[in-house]
């Protein structure tokens, strides 16, 4: 029997955290059945506590071969660690960089980005990205994210491959900026102090995978709150 994998997301223009999972898994090239979790109707996380250990999406199941009970991993981050062992390079495209270095900065940002960037989070929120007009940003926002632009810009004025990434081609911490790229880009922010950085969201804007995501996120009711 072969594999089956199982990603459980919730609404595409409120889950932010299941972008990340959603785009490495097409860039991994390892085929995948998504099923969407309303975050709106779920409001005691009673659907998403059957899912996964959490009560949040994203949420992977993984059935391998012959086993009765897939294997249940939760957390953007993880679920992108656990199909870079699972499905490994040559037979699909890495996640993370050959080098050592490299690896260790590409896993320090994507780390960075898991656990930081608090306002940038609260101000430049993920449903508010697909109205037609989103609110200003606050101050202490857009003092993050020109954080945030200053780590892009140095790790694009570091690497070496000509690719458009963070590391050259796409990749994990790629994936892990996925909604900060799609938050910086709708609420304006100004990239002039940062050339490198603003050509690197219009690429990540231009991938099929971001671009599977926010169309299908745009054809859904705006949503304000939830």
């Amino acid at each position: 029997m072969q594999d089956t994998l199982t990603l459980y997301i919730g609404e595409k223009n409120i889950s932010s955290w299941s972008m990340r999972p959603y785009v490495a898994l097409i860039e991994k090239g390892v085929p995948f059945e998504e099923k969407t979790i309303s975050l709106r109707e779920d409001k005691d996380r009673s659907r998403r506590r059957a899912i996964g250990p959490t009560g949040r999406v994203p949420v992977l199941h993984h059935r391998r071969g012959e086993a009765t009970e897939p294997l249940v991993v939760a957390d953007s981050l993880a679920i992108i660690e656990y199909i870079e062992d699972a499905f490994p390079a040559p037979a699909h495209p890495p996640l993370w960089p050959a080098g050592i270095e490299d690896r260790a900065r590409a896993r320090s940002l994507a780390a960075t980005m898991h656990s930081g960037f608090a306002k940038v989070r609260e101000s430049l929120s993920f449903n508010l990205c697909f109205l037609p007009a989103p609110p200003p940003a606050t101050p202490e926002a857009l003092a993050e994210a020109a954080e945030m632009l200053a780590m892009w810009e140095d790790a694009l004025g570091r690497k070496k491959d000509p690719r458009p990434f963070l590391f050259g081609p796409f990749g994990a911490v790629d994936a892990m900026f996925a909604p900060a790229v799609v938050r910086l880009t709708a609420f304006k922010v100004p990239t002039q102090a940062a050339p490198r950085s603003a050509a690197y969201m219009q690429a990540m804007l231009a991938q099929p995978s971001m671009r599977r995501w926010l169309d299908e996120a745009r054809t859904l009711a705006p949503v304000t709150s939830y």
